[in-house]
């Protein structure tokens, strides 16, 4: 008999555990953005025809997006894309 299985198989990631760290990273990067951004949520058609140059002007809060985060945030865009 088999023993115990540690962890549940994840189709993409291989395991669930693995598939949870995407997701912390993910949520980590989100909440860096929503710290620039700030709690409002608004209508992605809203936000798709609005000026694309207006700028956040935050005396307090500069956005700098690490190597991973800026990776995080491409796959998020790609697997987005690919439910639209």
């Amino acid at each position: 008999m088999p023993g115990p299985v540690s962890d549940a198989y994840h189709p993409e990631f291989s395991t669930d555990a693995n598939a949870e760290d995407v997701r912390d990273m993910l949520r980590r990067a989100r909440d860096r953005i929503s710290t620039a951004l700030g709690p409002e949520l608004k209508n992605i058609l809203e936000v798709a025809h609005a000026d694309p140059s207006d700028q956040i002007a935050s005396q307090d809060y500069e956005l700098r997006l690490s190597e991973q985060e800026l990776r995080a945030f491409r796959f998020a865009i790609d697997r987005s894309l690919e439910t639209i």
